[in-house]
């Protein structure tokens, strides 16, 4: 399977560095036609845990057309994030997007969120027109692998989603919510979802804002809330006690020096700053004065982490799962390489058979009958069967892309080239 993923995550690289790769929805058409022109396209699935590219292709060099599409597009050097990035090839990577799709390998274990941002991803890049057929066929099944591990093993049930535990760390730092303020800054999917929670878990005072003032309107009605203009924020950085913000902003919304002035109105009143956006709101700086606490999205995993210990044993019959779809995965996909060149073998012998037999008719008595032709064509067909009837078995059961041109090789049809009939790459 020549698939290929490359990408970092919250295992193998902090926020301050996961930032830097990160894609915002509005820039993502940008890069997903700067990959076509890089390496043919793929999916590029950009969370506030994982940046990863998924392509396809067989070319040796295709890791290092990758790295450089990062390094040029992103305006970052190798150096800076070589040691962060991990690789998989095949069923490696087939493997590692079936675990992401299932949220085995999210920070919160479990969590549901993942499975919309793989569909997000990969229609984003279908309606691009920028990924390759098998690649297209790869996520179809890992969005139906992630649907399967959530409807047959416990793994998502009662699990923390990042806004669910943005409420968790608003509970622990006061336990009666309904006394606070609280204002969502990004009134975007993850700024909705954190709002809704806040709300139902007993928050009375929610405030939104959004640099499109109408959409902070319309979540703020739905949360019986009210809507702030965006440059307010100054503002209400006096008078609130927790800020959640999730924008797709490219730097900091919430600078050192705008909290450093609020908080000379409010010195014995603590602030919490939870930033849940990958690249970061919050300068984090504003750590650094009295009575302010900031939190980013890696900070929030100890706090997840308790809740994992209670679904590992859901995760074994999902990990379970996801090597027994990849198993699936492989040999369909191989099987499904294999039909051209089944195909050709056949259509080759088909053509030497009817030739040498119209031949054999020319040379023999005119008088031959009909019946007598067709006894010989069935006797031919019969012949060429049989002979070809192991090596289909061979390749329908066995087949891998080295075998495949092997078995070109032996029956003399390497004119079908990977450039017409790229499946058998």
């Amino acid at each position: 399977m020549d698939f290929l993923v490359v990408g970092l995550n919250h295992r193998t690289a902090p926020v301050e560095v996961r930032e830097k790769l990160a894609v915002p929805k509005t820039q993502l058409p940008d890069a997903l036609k700067a990959m076509n022109d890089a390496f043919g396209g793929g999916v590029l699935l950009s969370t506030c845990n994982r940046s990863e590219i998924y392509a396809q292709g067989t070319e040796p060099n295709i890791d290092e057309s990758v790295e450089e599409f990062l390094t040029d597009h992103f305006g970052v050097s190798i150096t800076e994030i070589e040691r962060y990035l991990y690789s998989y090839r095949s069923a490696d990577c087939v493997h590692h997007l079936f675990r992401v799709a299932s949220g085995l390998d999210s920070m919160i274990l479990g969590e549901g969120e993942i499975l919309g941002q793989v569909r997000d991803a990969f229609g984003a890049s279908v309606q691009s027109d920028a990924v390759p057929q098998q690649l297209s066929r790869l996520f179809h099944q890992a969005l139906r692998v992630g649907k399967k591990v959530r409807t047959q093993t416990g793994i998502s049930r009662n699990a923390l989603s990042i806004s669910r535990v943005c409420v968790d760390l608003a509970r622990n730092l006061r336990s009666d919510l309904s006394q606070l303020k609280v204002m969502v800054v990004g009134a975007g999917e993850a700024g909705e979802l954190a709002a809704r929670a806040l709300k139902n878990s007993g928050v009375e005072e929610v405030a939104v804002t959004n640099r499109t003032f109408q959409r902070a309107v319309e979540l703020a009605e739905a949360l019986s809330g009210h809507a702030m203009p965006f440059e307010m924020i100054p503002e209400a950085l006096k008078d609130v006690d927790i800020i959640i913000t999730s924008t797709d902003a490219p730097g900091y919304v919430i600078e050192a020096q705008m909290v450093y002035e609020a908080m000379a109105s409010r010195p014995d009143r603590p602030l919490y700053l939870i930033d849940i956006a990958v690249p970061r709101d919050v300068d984090p700086e504003c750590a650094l004065f009295n009575n302010v606490l900031v939190y980013d999205v890696d900070d929030l995993r100890n706090i997840s982490e308790s809740n994992r210990l209670e679904r590992e044993q859901e995760a074994a019959k999902a990990e379970e799962i996801v090597s027994d779809e990849v198993r699936r995965f492989d040999q369909a996909f191989n099987t499904l390489q294999t039909v051209p060149t089944i195909t050709a073998i056949r259509q080759m012998a088909e053509d030497i058979r009817a030739g040498e037999l119209e031949k054999l008719v020319r040379r023999m008595d005119p008088s031959l009958s009909p019946s007598d032709v067709q006894d010989m064509e069935a006797m031919t067909r019969a012949i060429v069967n049989k002979l070809l009837h192991a090596p289909t078995r061979y390749l329908k059961y066995t087949a891998d892309p080295e075998r495949l041109r092997t078995v070109r090789d032996v029956f003399g049809i390497d004119f079908l080239s990977d450039e017409n009939h790229p499946e058998d790459a």
